[in-house]
């Protein structure tokens, strides 16, 4: 088979990149080692993604957004609370998304109804072949192109390969890409809750030794309100939340939420598992281009893994519908050099600065606990500093701006 693009990995930054390939109505190949060629195979689960206004736009280019909106609860306000120091007080700030002329920061969403949206719109496009199930086995570099060697044993031809196989990424490791890792001691876990009172489209983010515990806002439905948890914790202390009954885990839930939104009940299981922070030390090789986790993998603080992979995704798009029109061999160096200049510093000034942030909230020595608390306080009495934080923190502008 022969192809312009083959994409390895069918998750949502892979067909989204799809998406944008197809409606510019260049010929591109997913290959997925699940089976996901009908959206009902993604199963319900209980991860969802705060979408920022940048991503937005992304999906508005892939059109996808026009349908996928009426299932997405908008955020309006951004609450951080210091709730980590034993007998005082928390403090607190809130980042309104009016205040930097804004409806909403952004949208969330469950993870598994973008995927299914994503699925349907590969399955409609006439430039999309999906290979699924099929796995990647090998790569060779070839004049002028690229040969994968799948494990159905087909054998796919193209100018270039885009990775977007995860954290694992099998891409990676062909193209002999080495990272960089760092593992927290920490777990993250994951679940939807219903609740008694509205969330009123705020997202709460709490800072505690063990690491943030964030309340994201959720469609309500029948009246009812809902929300997401990520919840990170020491990993043996995740553990043991994890053995607790439905009961006792409403009630950690309970205590952890200071009752803010009411009464909770558990409205999905919960799920867990390790954090690690890793970033690729090349996102390009010959004929190889690196995006999302199988370039970068951060710590859920603050919601910037999908962001940043969506970042790459248009990036990528971009610089590959450019190559055409200037008649260039889209896998070429010059090319794949472009990509990687675009991507590097919103990718390293992104991971690291999560990374940090990450280890300067989730730790329990007394001084950074008053560096944090006395930080908040500081943001929240000057506007100015308040203004950019949102502007740059909360709300990055999209490299290049073309999909904005």
């Amino acid at each position: 088979m022969k192809t312009k693009v083959l994409i390895i990995g069918g998750g949502i930054a892979g067909l989204t990149l799809s998406c944008l390939l197809g409606e510019m109505k260049i010929p591109n190949i997913v290959v997925e080692p699940k089976d996901l060629t009908k959206p009902q195979n993604i199963p319900e689960n209980s991860r969802t993604a705060a979408l920022m206004g940048p991503s937005v736009n992304i999906l508005k280019a892939a059109q996808i957004w026009e349908e996928l909106e009426s299932q997405t609860a908008p955020l309006k306000t951004m609450r951080i609370i210091d709730d980590s120091a034993p007998n005082r007080d928390p403090v607190q700030i809130d980042f309104h998304a009016h205040e930097i002329g804004k409806d909403s920061f952004g949208h969330n969403i469950p993870n598994h109804l973008l995927q299914r949206m994503l699925i349907e719109k590969t399955s409609s496009c006439p430039h999309i072949t999906f290979l699924s199930p099929a796995g990647l086995l090998g790569l060779e570099e070839k004049a002028g192109s690229i040969e994968a060697t799948l494990d159905n044993g087909e054998t796919v031809s193209a100018a270039i390969c885009v990775g977007a196989d995860g954290r694992n990424s099998k891409t990676r490791t062909l193209a002999n890409i080495e990272v960089s890792e760092t593992d927290y001691g920490q777990s993250a876990i994951t679940c939807l809750i219903g609740h008694s009172k509205p969330h009123h489209n705020v997202s709460t983010e709490h800072h505690r030794p063990g690491g943030p515990f964030t309340m994201v806002p959720m469609l309500d439905r029948n009246g009812a309100h809902y929300s997401s948890i990520v919840w990170v914790e020491k990993t043996p202390d995740a553990e043991k939340f994890m053995r607790l009954d439905k009961s006792g885990f409403e009630q950690a839930l309970q205590q952890r939420t200071r009752n803010a939104l009411g009464k909770i009940t558990l409205a999905r299981s919960p799920e867990s598992w390790p954090l690690k922070a890793l970033i690729a030390k090349e996102i390009i090789a010959p004929r190889i281009a690196l995006i999302a986790e199988a370039a970068h993998v951060m710590s859920p603080i603050g919601a910037q893994g999908l962001n940043l992979s969506l970042r790459d995704v248009a990036a990528l798009s971009e610089t590959l519908v450019e190559s055409l029109r200037l008649g260039e061999d889209m896998g070429s160096p010059p090319v794949l050099a472009r990509y990687a200049k675009r991507r590097r510093a919103d990718m390293a000034t992104r991971f690291h600065g999560v990374d940090r942030y990450n280890k300067i909230v989730s730790n329990n020595i007394e001084f950074l606990r008053g560096i944090r608390r006395a930080g908040l306080t500081s943001l929240d009495s000057i506007p100015a500093l308040k203004h950019m934080a949102m502007k740059h923190g909360l709300s990055p502008s999209l490299d290049e701006g073309r999909l904005t």
